[in-house]
């Protein structure tokens, strides 16, 4: 008989005594312990807020918020939100929430009223610290309620596919599944709605609660997807030698820029495949992320045709990874 993973719930949303605030771990579905925090979402708003307010286009990093951030404020309250917004406008928004705020998303992780020092400009603090009391009392109350409500969801989800999608991505990753990974919900925040670190470890993702996309299954999905990026180092590696080996790989980021990424597709596609066929076995249909979006012909048309059909039959159990990568970049 096969060993089922154990699966720990912990509800902590209505098991608030009076008086006090919800705690920020909301509940643990193996290997995920979600949280709603509320610098993070502080943070992440700000970040969503800043891009809202500029001119629309389609390479937006902050990501749409559900809804306007209204009611009423007093003159005191303008002026202090005001001035993080423009601090987020003019030195934050800029830059790449994963890649280049890794001192500013952990600073984001502590708990209780007062921010760290380090990690944080002076400036970048004390606005923060300004604007915390308008948002705890204006938006935080409807944010956590959303974002509880999301993870209560979503964590059904997960144990539903749970042991068998993670075991599969396992296999197919051939690294052993993550045991224990933060995930911080947040309202807003990356235009792509979620994104994964390995700093603090053993890593840390960050999802929107109210990105239009990542909900119902397609919830799950991603965060199978993104605990997956914290596993996929033998792959991408095994894909960087086949493309050095075959000729295809380059360091001017001409050639090479779209080659190397196959990774990626080849990732989204594993695990949208696992997903689909673990809820095709529950009698659910299911459309991956990666098609359900467009992504799939949008960002990588010239990678279908080898994905579908030499990945797939390494996801299907035909052939094995080696010879998959091998023919995958053999058509390139």
């Amino acid at each position: 008989m096969r060993t089922s993973l154990v699966c720990l719930l912990t509800v902590a949303a209505g098991l608030v005594l009076a008086g006090q605030q919800p705690a920020e771990l909301v509940a643990t579905q193996s290997p995920f312990k979600f949280y709603s925090a509320f610098w993070p979402n502080l943070h992440n708003v700000l970040f969503a807020a800043a891009w809202d307010a500029r001119p629309p286009a389609d390479d937006k990093a902050g990501g749409p918020l559900p809804e306007p951030l209204g009611g009423a404020m007093t003159e005191n309250d303008l002026a202090r939100w005001g001035a993080a917004l423009k601090y987020y406008e003019d030195e934050i928004a800029d830059l790449h929430l994963l890649f280049e705020m890794g001192p500013i998303r952990k600073a984001m992780l502590a708990t209780g009223p007062e921010l760290p020092t380090e990690g944080l400009a002076p400036k970048h603090r004390e606005v923060l610290m300004a604007a915390a009391p308008l948002y705890r009392r204006q938006w935080w109350p409807e944010h956590d309620r959303i974002n509880r409500a999301w993870i209560q969801d979503t964590m059904q989800r997960v144990a539903k596919l749970s042991p068998d999608v993670p075991s599969k991505i396992a296999e197919l990753c051939g690294t052993p599944w993550i045991k224990e990974l933060r995930v911080d919900v947040v309202l807003a925040g990356a235009r792509e709605g979620a994104y994964t670190s390995n700093d603090p470890a053993p890593g840390h993702i960050t999802i929107s609660s109210g990105h239009k996309r990542i909900y119902d299954w397609t919830a799950a999905e991603v965060l199978f997807h993104e605990a997956a990026h914290l596993m996929v180092g033998p792959m991408l590696q095994a894909f960087s030698a086949e493309l050095k080996a075959q000729g295809k790989f380059s360091t001017d980021g001409k050639i090479g820029s779209r080659t190397v990424d196959i990774w990626h597709p080849a990732l989204f596609y594993m695990v949208g495949e696992t997903v689909k066929e673990a809820l095709a076995a529950r009698n659910i249909k299911y459309q991956p992320y990666m098609y359900a979006t467009g992504m799939m012909d949008r960002v990588w048309p010239n990678f279908r045709k080898p994905l579908e059909t030499h990945w797939g039959a390494f996801v299907r159990g035909e052939i094995s990874r080696d010879e998959a990568i091998k023919r995958v970049v053999a058509e390139l």
